[in-house]
């Protein structure tokens, strides 16, 4: 028996928190569609390209660790909606505060030609926590 489409997706975001605490980059970058768009409050979207540059100069500096609890997944074809509660923190190795952020997340992922679900956009409406 197959995992449903809405397992898949919640697997899928649990294997990327997992790389993102492991700082597996490569793990992420799978997860994702080739035309990935990232919306965040204040910035221009973020392309596949701008991830993977920021992800990479960060890598080195920070540590990422989260959580999530998913609200919602809505599958309709090959496309799937997800609203999802997200909790990060993100520690600089060499000293300084680490940075909690919170909000609710929005993320539509599309099933590839190989059958594998990726995200596709993500509207990330994280702010500053306590």
């Amino acid at each position: 028996m197959s995992r449903s489409d809405e397992q898949q997706i919640r697997d899928l975001i649990a294997t990327w928190m997992k790389a993102s605490r492991e700082g597996d980059l490569a793990t992420v970058m799978n997860l994702m569609a080739e035309d990935v768009v990232f919306l965040t409050p204040g910035d221009a979207p973020m392309r596949r390209e701008d991830f993977e540059a920021r992800s990479k100069e960060m890598a080195p500096k920070v540590q990422i660790d989260g959580d999530f609890k998913v609200q919602e997944i809505t599958v309709t074809g090959d496309l799937a909606v997800c609203w999802n509660y997200l909790e990060i923190t993100v520690t600089p190795l060499h000293g300084g505060s680490a940075v909690k952020r919170a909000g609710n997340v929005l993320s539509v992922f599309r099933r590839g030609n190989d059958g594998q679900w990726r995200i596709w956009r993500d509207a990330n409406m994280l702010g500053l926590s306590s």
